[in-house]
């Protein structure tokens, strides 16, 4: 299903985590979601612009495991929203914790 920016946010916070665009503040408790603007296609018909189609990066940030995620997962599939599958990479920590955030991507349609 396509979804515009404010269904995306609304999402988002319905997974139950907390929700902070570009980057979450030094308090914040894990898990947590981060998203972020990537690009933005456009759909052309006729020299004019149809609609845009902007890119969100969204990555649940987490010091425990891939379990951390399942809530956002939960409330992307009980939307229909289409998303990449998760990956997984290391998260930049001051402290030597170990945090991991699993990363997906949503297309939106405004």
């Amino acid at each position: 299903m396509q979804i515009n920016f404010q269904e995306l946010r609304i999402l988002l916070k319905s997974s139950g985590l907390s929700v902070y665009r570009d980057e979450a503040p030094v308090s914040a408790n894990y898990p947590y979601i981060v998203y972020e603007f990537v690009n933005e296609t456009k759909k052309n018909a006729s020299n004019s612009v149809l609609y845009h189609k902007p890119l969100y990066f969204i990555a649940v940030v987490s010091n425990g495991t891939e379990s951390d995620y399942l809530p956002l997962q939960k409330a992307l599939e009980k939307e229909k929203v289409s998303y990449e599958d998760f990956t997984a990479g290391p998260f930049e920590e001051e402290n030597d914790s170990k945090i991991t955030q699993y990363i997906t991507y949503v297309r939106c349609v405004n």
